[in-house]
């Protein structure tokens, strides 16, 4: 056991402080997409998007979760229309806890409810049309209009003022979009903005412009309205003495930059009540266009007029007052309230932006590792705020074993410094936008897998029904208390698989995992005495109150353990179910909560050091290298390969149990394994020590007739697959999994691809 305590151990470094607080979050859905985050008076969070209404078909239908402050309860789940795949763009929630939402839908049945004959229904799937509904505070639907008349339109933003008059904004996707009198308008609506109000039933349009809008609306005290957007095209209006008043297109590429397309162009736009005035109106991009894409995701607005945008970007430039880093995905910008002088810019954000009471300025963002693919080698980590520098460098997106982490950051309105923040973890979460309620800065995003942080008390209602090993795309949802300050106690930046780095969502029995964080332990790494130890150097971990596990190391940035059974008393009727960890460090309890599966076996693996090959070999043989000995009992490698016949030694963890309340077997049974294009006799799998699993392999006696490509070196390479086909699960392939990139991951993918795992063999 003690040669895997050394392999997972990690450098230690002490940080001083590392900031905020996680006080909830949550897998939210599996199939869900979030696209809008709102919440009410009483801290209830609204969260709307796209859900996944027929798993095998693949479709998906328009969905507001209505959940209450704590996270322990869906207050309500309304589905618009399941009959076509609407989307959602915006939502705003008023006073009262009703629910605004806007967006388009290409259903020529869609369920038009209420208010006025405001638009006519699409003709087919792809003649998109705007609309507007209203639910109530139980989540029925009061109204629910189509907008813009004849003309097809994706509606992408929404607001309600003081009077309770509705204001939507969105794109037009052809002439004649419907004008009022005394508003502002453009010739040709086609491909223009649109800003309506109308009034509260949606009954009337009280107003309706075109050539102005924006994907975020604010209305301040006096009414005056704030738009903030993104479109093609460099005819966006713009007014004298504006910060930035011509616009130069940017553009995307793609196939090593062979296409090109044409990228978002950021504008601000103030106008008056009416939509009749521009106040100012201003680009914000880089002066000179730059190649690429600017996408605005947020705008707020302070009670002196100034306001902040918050966006992504995409192989764009972008007008920053601090030096970036090399590697960077969002902004958060500070106009001043003649939009003519930019005060701050900084490189972090993207995912929303949203003003305290005391003026402070929170934004959410994603940090990402995937800005080069194809990569063996991990990709550097992502630009991140200083307030992140405790983050153990296993944390951090790498292309490898996590493709990008989501944060929520607390900006100084008047410098753009950042003074505190809060990491999501997960091995591919991503963040759309942030909301306050109750106190505390909410966000929510999507994730690959259910493996964001689960705070105890919350997997019961949100735990997916199809659970298990591997990947399952769904949306998350969390918040953070910015309230109490930098932390300097004990910190969990997040929850690794002990045997190979990847990102942990389900635990099972005799599973190890690794916590990274800050102050977790001693500055120096210290090795449980007796190999496994229920406490070592003032650090203890217990699963649901009173289960211990049993430590392998502790130091102050990671702790290993391994998990233990549910106690025998404890008696499931249904899976998944969940399990709360509560660790104690000299005194101080972190908690964490994991699903718990019956089984997750993975591999030990060198993921961190990237992918490995014999030199001059092909694309196609590239792989990780697995933690592998020969029968000689040295380290199988590009130049150390095993002979052929031999037998090669893979290890293994993680296999749970046949009966809760059992030690580990001795034995796995039903193991399969794959060796190249061949099946591969797997002449033992006993335990090793307490946890770990060595599994035997006879490689092939002819490794010809099972690869076609052999390297420029007399080793053949030979990507290696486990298959467990025990009784607790049917056809369960061993971890890991290869990361999915974010979006590109249906129901039916999970649990994933497994890593490509390489042996070598001599001829």
């Amino acid at each position: 056991m003690h040669r895997f305590v050394c392999f997972l151990s990690a450098v230690a470094f002490v940080q001083a402080l590392w900031p905020a607080s996680l006080a909830v979050s949550t897998f939210l859905k599996d199939g869900f997409t979030p696209t809008a985050i709102a919440a009410d008076a009483q801290a209830n969070v609204y969260v709307a998007g796209s859900t996944v209404i027929d798993p095998k078909a693949q479709s998906t239908g328009a969905m507001v979760a209505k959940v209450d402050g704590k996270v322990s309860q869906y207050l309500y789940l309304t589905y618009l229309d399941s009959a076509a795949s609407d989307r959602i763009s915006a939502m705003t929630v008023d006073s009262a806890g009703n629910a605004y939402i806007a967006g388009w839908t290409g259903n020529p049945n869609f369920p038009v409810t209420g208010g006025g004959a405001l638009g006519t229904a699409p003709k087919s799937s792809s003649d998109l049309r705007s609309f507007v509904a209203k639910l109530n505070p139980q989540g029925a639907v009061v109204f629910a209009v189509l907008i813009g008349g004849s003309v097809a339109s994706t509606a992408s933003g929404i607001a309600v003022n003081l009077q309770g008059q509705i204001l939507v904004s969105g794109v037009a996707n052809a002439t004649g979009f419907p004008v009022t009198q005394g508003a502002y308008s453009v010739a040709d609506s086609t491909n223009h903005w649109f800003l309506m109000e109308l009034d509260p039933t949606a009954s009337k349009t009280i107003f309706s412009a075109t050539g102005i809008g924006g994907s975020s609306i604010v209305v301040d005290a006096a009414g005056n309205i704030y738009l903030a957007g993104s479109s093609t095209g460099t005819d966006y209006p713009t007014t004298a003495g504006a910060y930035q008043t011509t616009f130069v297109q940017g553009y995307t590429c793609s196939f090593l930059c062979q296409i090109g397309y044409p990228g978002g162009l950021q504008h601000v736009t103030k106008v008056d009540a009416a939509a009749s005035k521009l106040i100012y109106s201003t680009g914000l991009n880089a002066i000179t266009g730059g190649a690429g894409s600017t996408t605005n995701t947020g705008l707020a607005v302070d009670a002196a007029g100034n306001a902040y945008v918050t966006g992504t970007l995409s192989q764009a430039s972008y007008p920053f007052t601090v030096t970036p880093p090399n590697i960077y995905t969002g902004y958060l910008s500070k106009l001043d309230p003649s939009g003519a002088n930019l005060l701050f810019s900084i490189p972090f954000g993207g995912a929303g932006v949203q003003l305290d009471s005391a003026g402070a300025v929170y934004a959410g963002g994603t940090a990402t590792s995937a800005t080069q693919l194809f990569t063996p080698a991990p990709n550097p980590p992502p630009g991140l705020p200083s307030v992140f520098s405790w983050l153990p460098a296993a944390c951090l997106p790498n292309n490898i074993t996590a493709i990008s982490g989501a944060y929520e950051i607390r900006v100084d309105p008047a410098t753009g410094n950042i003074v505190d923040g809060q990491w999501i973890d997960g091995s591919a979460t991503s963040a759309i936008a942030i909301v306050l309620a109750g106190g505390k800065v909410w966000a929510t995003g999507t994730a690959v897998a259910p493996d964001v942080p689960f705070s105890p008390g919350v997997l019961a209602p949100f735990a997916p029904l199809s659970l298990g090993p591997g990947f399952l795309q769904g949306g998350w949802l969390a918040a953070a208390d910015f309230s109490t300050g930098p932390n300097t106690g004990p910190a969990i930046g997040c929850v690794l698989d002990a045997g190979n780095m990847t990102h942990v969502g389900g635990v099972t029995g005799f599973q190890l995992i690794s916590i990274f964080g800050a102050n977790l332990g001693p500055a120096t790494g210290v090795a449980a005495p007796d190999g496994t130890d229920t406490s070592v150097a003032g650090v203890s971990a217990t699963f649901d109150g009173d289960n211990p596990a049993q430590l392998l190391y502790v130091s102050s940035t990671q702790i290993n353990l391994a998990v233990p059974l549910p106690l025998p008393s404890r008696t499931e009727t249904a899976w998944p179910t969940a399990t709360a960890m509560q660790l104690n460090v000299n005194g101080t309890t972190l908690s964490r909560q994991f699903p718990y599966l019956l089984t997750n076996l993975n591999l030990f693996a060198n993921l961190m050091a990237g992918q490995s090959s014999c030199p001059g070999a092909s694309l196609s043989d590239l792989g990780y290298q697995p933690v592998a000995t020969n029968a000689d009992g040295t380290f199988n490698s590009c130049t150390n390969p095993a002979p052929a016949g031999s037998t090669v030694s893979f290890y293994m963890h993680g296999i749970g149990a046949n009966q809760l309340g059992f030690p580990p077997v001795g034995q796995i049974g039903d193991l399969t394994a794959t060796v190249g294009y061949c099946s591969a006799l797997v002449t033992s799998a006993a335990l090793i020590g307490d946890f770990v699993y060595q599994v035997n392999v006879a490689m092939p006696a002819s490794p010809s007739a099972c690869t076609g490509q052999p390297g420029a070196t007399p080793e053949y390479q030979f990507p290696v697959i486990f298959n467990y086909n025990g009784p607790i699960v049917s056809g369960a392939i061993v971890g890991p999994f290869v990361v999915p990139l974010p979006g590109s991951l249906s129901l039916s993918f999970a649990p994933g691809e497994p890593m490509t795992m390489m042996v070598y063999v001599a001829q």
